[in-house]
């Protein structure tokens, strides 16, 4: 049995895409976010478009009228809406003609084609022919060029659906090419969601934009109302056709659906990251009473050990190996107070960052000098070009991936691996970045741990020696360098940190 209201989910779905893209265009208002709306929206116009066009026309069969209505009394409510010939061609040629325009200018943004990223006029350009094809398709102008002659309205159908099937597979290979070319996982992961997206936003367009306007403007005109539509819309379909056609489109919506909501999340969870981050700091400035406690704790307990020796010295024989534990005991304390106000100073100098041009060979002959301080037997993997320039604090940026380093190692040692402890220092350029990379093949973190290694004052390590401020100091140095900081890890394999910083 053929049930009724398949397309129903089609406009529910499309109407939830254009809900979802306001709230992307309000909550961050760039022009990608400005694109998908427009995509959205005008896709929904066209499809609103075609529907009341449907149902005007009183169907073809009963196929398609459960294709795009729930019952046949919101078909007749549709089919009896007052809405003239001018305002429902208008309609459609409106979503028509904006959905190739929205989708080339958002890949020609994704692009990192050369020319076209340095292109002014180009985005413009692209702009021309829909436009003109909007000014042709506007009702007074339309009719004044058809009414004598209705071979320009083929010729005028044919040049539309000739430029949107150019832009619409030049779209599909800008934004093809700039996924081959993305190497990192995660940046590839996000790609997809909105490659997926707009791919099922066309699927579904692609079924629809062969509806010609004149068709509508045209609507009494014999010559005219039997062609130039969508082809089920001619003749009844069969029950093969049907199925595909139904499933095509909720396929479609599924997949739209679903790649736009992870998409939509993760532009969501990017920018709550920072708001929580910086709730968690304020939270975290209680904390700071709490570590000057600890402090106070470590100098209580030199102050008992320094008694305890004054007691040693008070005795006749003084054992050596007594004094010598209670001499290492402050060492410790000691070196662990020094560590622990130097991550607070480093906190609360990197306030001040002042950025030049920086040739990698140079950040990477510091950190790794600073490095081998602390581990100078240790081997370091190193694939950079030294003369990739960065705008960067070189002070700050080396220290930061010192830290990156240093943890490196660590989670190495941690793992025991010996003689195939792995630490790799890379760097290379990908779309708008310069991306540094630091690989163990360490110990590797949870998914759990991953999510909380750069908030402050959190540590798997011992608390004793350890503030969690490290990986905290490194994301608020990556910030301050207008980049930002990712990590790919997986328990028992290793980890690698990425850190994106606008390419100079």
């Amino acid at each position: 049995m053929r049930e009724k209201g398949e397309t129903v989910v089609l406009i529910i779905l499309t109407a939830v895409l254009v809900i979802a893209s306001v709230w992307i265009l309000c909550m961050k208002k760039t022009k990608e976010s400005i694109y998908l709306f427009g995509l959205c929206f005008s896709l929904m116009l066209e499809i609103c478009g075609v529907m009341i066009f449907i149902a005007k026309k009183g169907g073809i069969s009963d196929e398609v009228m459960h294709f795009f209505y729930i019952s046949r009394a919101i078909r007749n409510k549709i089919q009896f809406f007052l809405i003239t010939l001018n305002q429902m061609g208008f309609l459609v040629a409106l979503g028509r003609t904006l959905f190739p325009l929205f989708l080339i200018e958002m890949a020609m943004c994704y692009s990192m084609v050369g020319f076209i990223r340095k292109s002014i006029w180009l985005p413009k350009a692209a702009a021309v022919l829909p436009l003109l094809t909007l000014v042709l398709y506007f009702p007074p102008i339309y009719r004044g060029m058809t009414e004598s002659n209705l071979g320009v309205y083929r010729i005028l159908g044919k040049w539309t659906v000739g430029w949107i099937t150019c832009y619409l597979i030049a779209a599909v290979a800008l934004l093809l090419k700039e996924f081959t070319e993305i190497t990192m996982k995660f940046c590839r992961r996000q790609f997809s969601m909105i490659v997926i997206c707009l791919c099922s936003l066309l699927g579904i367009y692609c079924l629809y934009y062969r509806q010609d306007p004149g068709q509508i403007y045209h609507f009494y005109e014999y010559s005219i109302a039997g062609n130039s539509g969508i082809g089920y819309l001619q003749v009844k379909p069969s029950l093969l056709s049907y199925i595909t056609l139904v499933a095509t489109s909720v396929i479609c919506c599924m997949l739209g659906f679903f790649s736009f909501f992870r998409y939509a999340q993760g532009n969501y969870e990017s920018s709550r990251e920072d708001i929580v981050m910086a709730r968690k700091f304020d939270t975290a400035k209680v904390g700071v009473s709490m570590f000057a406690h600890g402090m106070k704790n470590q100098l209580l307990s030199s102050r008992v050990i320094y008694k305890r020796i004054g007691q040693l010295y008070e005795q006749p024989q003084v054992d050596t190996v007594q004094l010598k534990e209670y001499i290492d005991t402050l060492e410790r304390i000691n070196q662990t107070m020094l560590l622990r106000m130097e991550e607070l100073y480093r906190s609360v100098k990197m306030n001040a960052i002042y950025m030049v041009p920086v040739r990698m060979g140079e950040i990477v002959d510091e950190t790794l000098q600073r490095f081998h301080q602390k581990y100078p037997q240790v081997t370091v993997r190193v694939d950079v070009d030294p003369d990739t320039m960065v705008l960067s604090d070189k002070t700050h940026l080396c220290g930061a991936l010192n830290n990156l380093l240093i943890n490196a190692q660590e989670a190495i040692a941690a793992a025991d691996r010996g003689d195939d402890g792995e630490l790799s220092f890379l760097c290379h350029n990908e779309r708008l970045y310069t991306v540094i990379e630091v690989r163990d093949n360490g110990i590797g973190l949870s998914k759990s741990k991953a999510k909380k290694i750069f908030e402050p004052f959190y540590s798997s390590k011992n608390s004793n020696f350890n503030w969690g401020m490290g990986l905290y100091y490194v994301r608020e140095i990556v910030k301050s360098h207008l980049g930002s900081i990712r990590v790919e890890s997986k328990e028992g394999e290793g980890s690698s940190f990425f850190i994106l910083l606008p390419k100079y």
